[in-house]
């Protein structure tokens, strides 16, 4: 009887990848460090980002042999600004989906923990293995280049399902902040990309002026945070090791999306086990355009910044999502800045000076 593939980390592109290999009748164990799926997520509400491609994401992820039995929210209906103006972006179709993250109930990770159970996989949690080991490696970015910190708050609320955008280096240095409800639950955050000590005073910058703009009730408020680490060139193949989502590098450098990306990963390396093909050459092929576009992306959302991101907030409203999926899926001009863009990169992923 053949040995069981392994996989290190229970995350979505990990869990994508068992279950897609179980469902192929492989044997596959995943170890994960944690006491659950999601358990270092706390509830709070992330996108699937539905801008990207051409295709629903919902729909790919069927293609992917996920099924969508999470809890989701479409939402077509957007606001943007800053600390003195909001535009409301109306889409016609849902610009992204709101989801769960975390050991809640119908949370994504939930929902694929309970999927790849089904399938047959084996999950050992609070066990770990060694990436060199594992035949599938969805440990996260081992990096110690954080390019952005996170903080804000999850609640509940009896509010109408909302998604707001805000920009402002007074509230996000080079970054965003956001206030999302979906279904009775809130979330308010700021995400720095630069400037980290000033995460709690962001925060409270951001909280204030989001709630003076969209005043929700908030009761059973509790605190999340998180980093977002990136590596400049992704890993997808190391030592007969495949390397998928965040561990093989692939966050989105430009605002940080990056589910859909992991799980497309995930599927991508079964594939390339059930196949017998090259995941290196597939992963290559179907995600290093993208990678690099968000680098250049990164590049000129901070270039554009002029006037508190006035010039930003003005292409979106006259363009709205739709300017996003060539700016995602690379361009001529993409390709003339990438060499300048990954230089600037280059100097921002930089460790500190011990």
């Amino acid at each position: 009887m053949a040995s069981p593939l392994t996989i290190a980390g229970a995350g979505p592109a990990g869990l994508a990848a068992a279950i897609n290999l179980a469902r192929s009748g492989f044997a596959v164990e995943v170890f994960e460090k944690r006491r659950d799926a999601g358990a270092r997520f706390h509830g709070d509400l992330q996108g699937l980002e539905n801008w990207s491609r051409a295709t629903d994401v919902l729909d790919d992820l069927r293609r992917f042999n996920i099924h969508p039995t999470f809890d989701y929210r479409p939402f077509k209906k957007i606001f943007h600004g800053n600390a003195t103006r909001t535009r409301c972006l109306n889409l016609d179709k849902p610009g992204f989906y709101l989801l769960r993250r975390g050991t809640v109930p119908n949370s994504l990770d939930q929902s694929l923990k309970h999927q790849a159970i089904a399938a047959g996989v084996q999950i050992r949690f609070g066990c770990r293995i060694p990436p060199e080991s594992a035949d599938i490696v969805a440990t996260g970015v081992s990096s110690t280049r954080v390019v952005a910190v996170a903080k804000g708050v999850v609640f509940s609320t009896d509010a109408d399902d909302l998604a707001v955008g805000f920009f402002g280096d007074s509230l996000a240095p080079l970054g965003y902040s956001y206030l999302l409800v979906a279904a009775g639950i809130g979330c308010i955050a700021t995400v720095l990309f630069r400037d980290f000590p000033r995460a709690t005073h962001c925060f409270q910058a951001a909280k204030a002026a989001l709630l003076d703009r969209f005043p929700v009730r908030i009761a059973s408020e509790r605190p999340f945070g998180g980093i977002g680490q990136f590596l400049l060139r992704p890993r997808f193949y190391e030592r007969g090791t495949l390397f998928v989502g965040e561990a093989a590098g692939l966050q989105d450098l430009f605002w940080g999306f990056g589910i859909r990306t992991a799980i497309e990963s995930g599927a991508l390396a079964a594939q390339s086990l059930i196949t017998g093909s090259s995941y290196e050459v597939l992963a290559r092929k179907r995600f290093l355009r993208r990678h690099r576009a968000s680098i250049v992306n990164r590049f000129l959302w901070e270039s554009l910044r002029w006037h508190d991101y006035s010039i930003i907030m003005t292409i979106l409203d006259r363009y709205d999502l739709r300017l996003l999926y060539p700016l995602y899926n690379g361009s001529r001009l993409h390709r003339i800045l990438y060499p300048l863009a990954a230089w600037h990169a280059k100097r921002r992923l930089r460790p500190p000076p011990r």
